[in-house]
């Protein structure tokens, strides 16, 4: 009978219990080991997404904020420049009194000092896929940034895109009073 059961142990194959908790160790720790190398690579997959829409979010902003008149009392088309005739003097920077509408801005400096979170279209619709980001905007004049031009015959436009992860992406654009 010993004879036998011992003839059976070395025909019958199989994995004993301590073999079947050994293999699971082991998986566990390449697991772990696996996990730790490639996660990192997984969450900066999403980077290139996040940047272009930042991006995209940017130039809206800029576009929208670049149609407009270049000052409160430059004539509509811009046909005269504000500080060309002594009765058309540039303003400051600024929305003018009273004016929070942003459907309302006609001007490119009363952008200046917009945060918007999240973004919205000029009629103040939340803008769709973008309810993590925030973006604000600063106008100043300029044109000392270039040699041979007085200080209001350009504004900086500056769009600073905040991602949902904290990174700040600045877009500007000079826009000239002509």
């Amino acid at each position: 009978m010993l004879k036998d059961f011992q003839q059976r142990a070395l025909t019958e194959k199989g994995y004993s219990l301590i073999e079947l908790i050994i293999t699971i160790v082991v998986t566990s720790i390449v697991m772990v080991i696996f996990y730790s190398i490639f996660a990192p690579n997984q969450q900066g997959s999403v980077s290139p997404v996040v940047q272009v829409k930042a991006a995209e979010l940017g130039q809206a902003y800029l576009e929208e904020i670049s149609l407009k008149r270049f000052d409160e009392n430059s004539p509509i088309g811009n046909a005269l420049r504000c500080n060309g005739d002594p009765s058309l003097l540039c303003g400051a920077i600024g929305a003018e009194e009273g004016i929070t509408n942003r459907a309302l801005f006609d001007d490119v400096d009363d952008y200046n000092g917009l945060s918007d979170n999240p973004p919205q279209d000029t009629l103040g619709n939340n803008r769709a896929g973008f309810n993590s980001y925030t973006v604000n905007v600063s106008v100043s004049y300029a044109g000392t940034d270039f040699a041979g031009l007085a200080l209001q015959d350009l504004k900086l436009i500056q769009v600073t895109v905040i991602t949902p992860q904290g990174n700040s992406m600045i877009f500007s654009q000079y826009r000239g009073n002509f």
